[in-house]
Formats: structure tokens, sequence, C-alpha cells
């Protein structure tokens, strides 16, 4: 199973449970509406760009252990752009979806957020 599109699947859906866990650890320094604004795009981020199939089974397991890891303590804003620099480096559809920091970053503003999320850097050469 560990090697196979049911490990990655597995690891995937743990991932997903880790996010869902987002919900219960609102930080003092965001109002609900903030917090759930944040951890709903974190959500929208794993289920639109983690595929299973641009990963291998090490990587996504490997990157299951560290967000568990990270969200063993306490979260916060930046916990979440934590997360987001790591969709970007385990998977192709993560680096791509860096492009919606910005509307991310738009809601939080209407919310009156004290946190945002850096801009995603461009990658000249490629345009990205």
């Amino acid at each position: 199973m560990r090697h196979s599109i049911v490990g990655r699947t597995y690891y995937a859906r743990r991932l997903e449970a880790q996010i869902d866990g987002l919900y219960a650890k609102q930080p003092s320094t965001l109002n609900a509406e903030q917090w759930k604004c944040m951890v709903e795009w974190t959500r929208n981020l794993h289920g639109n760009s983690l595929i299973a199939f641009q990963t291998s089974t090490g990587e996504i397991a490997a990157f299951e252990s560290r967000i568990s890891e990270r969200l063993s303590g306490n979260v916060d804003g930046t916990t979440i752009e934590w997360i987001w620099d790591e969709y970007a480096v385990i998977c192709p559809g993560g680096e791509n979806y860096q492009r919606f920091r910005i509307m991310l970053n738009e809601s939080l503003v209407a919310l009156k957020s004290p946190v945002l999320l850096e801009p995603p850097t461009i990658d000249q050469e490629n345009g990205r």
C-alpha cells in the first residue's frame, strides 16, 4: 500500500483531516471569521493542488509527517503561511496554486485581519 496510489491517497486524506483540525485551533490573534477564511483557503489549496500522482508515496508521507509535527503545537497565521509554502515545494500543483494567496489576502483584508500571507514569489525565468 505504501508505494501505490492507495498509499498516496491515504496520506492525502490524513493531511486533509489535519487541515480540518485547524478549525478548532483558532489563535487569539484572529477572530472566528478571519481564521475560518484562512483554514478554508488552505483546505482548497490541499484539495486542488495535492495531486497524488505528482508526488511519490515517500514524499507525501514525509510531508504529512512534517505537517503533523508542526500542527501538534500552537498554530497561528504563520502556520498557515508555512503550510502554503510546503505545498509549493511538494508538488507542481501546490506551486501553481500559490497565485491564490492574493485572493486569500483580499478576503482577509475585507475581514480586517491583522495577518496576511506574504505574496507569492515570482520566478522571472519561468513566468511563475
